[in-house]
């Protein structure tokens, strides 16, 4: 028993060891070429109401209800949703049409803000759009271990993402 304890001992203060030495930051980022000019595609992305044309988060659990704030385009838009993969907010704190748009957004559960957006590159008569995630990951060494697979989780949704917008824009 003495020997177990031992070993569960040093596994768990290991455990704990790594998890400080880990970065808790998370950056997230996926682009794709539009063949759209930046007009067209900033239509689509500072509108949250044409989100849901787009937006990966409504294939990937039909159960979101979406709910939008006073504000639906443009800085101050907001909205917040429910759904069985969880609850969240977000608010548009930048948009441009030359520059894109930021948001905050925030989990419920994780008391984070994290900063997000899509940056547009005009590329001729092509836009690169680039879809962001930054933060820090809390509480310290859970979120820890847990940053090192944002960019899996979140990646993949935000190329899922991207590649619908592509295609609405580019039908434009």
């Amino acid at each position: 028993m003495k020997t177990f304890l031992r070993f569960f001992g040093v596994f768990l203060l290991s455990v704990v060891v790594v998890g400080l030495i880990i970065p808790n930051n998370i950056d997230v980022r996926r682009s794709v070429e539009i063949d759209a000019p930046v007009q067209v595609v900033h239509q689509y992305v500072s509108d949250l109401e044409q989100w849901s044309n787009w937006s990966p988060w409504l294939a990937l659990d039909p159960s979101i209800k979406i709910t939008f704030g006073d504000i639906r385009k443009g800085v101050g838009a907001s909205q917040s949703w429910q759904g069985a993969s969880g609850n969240g907010q977000m608010m548009i704190t930048e948009s441009s049409l030359e520059k894109g748009i930021v948001y905050q957004v925030s989990f419920e559960g994780d008391s984070t803000r994290y900063q997000a957006g899509l940056s547009y590159q005009q590329k001729g008569s092509k836009t690169l759009v680039t879809w962001y995630m930054t933060g820090a990951m809390e509480p310290i060494i859970i979120g820890n271990y847990f940053s090192l697979l944002m960019d899996s989780l979140i990646g993949e949704s935000f190329t899922m993402g991207l590649s619908q917008l592509k295609t609405l824009a580019e039908n434009e």
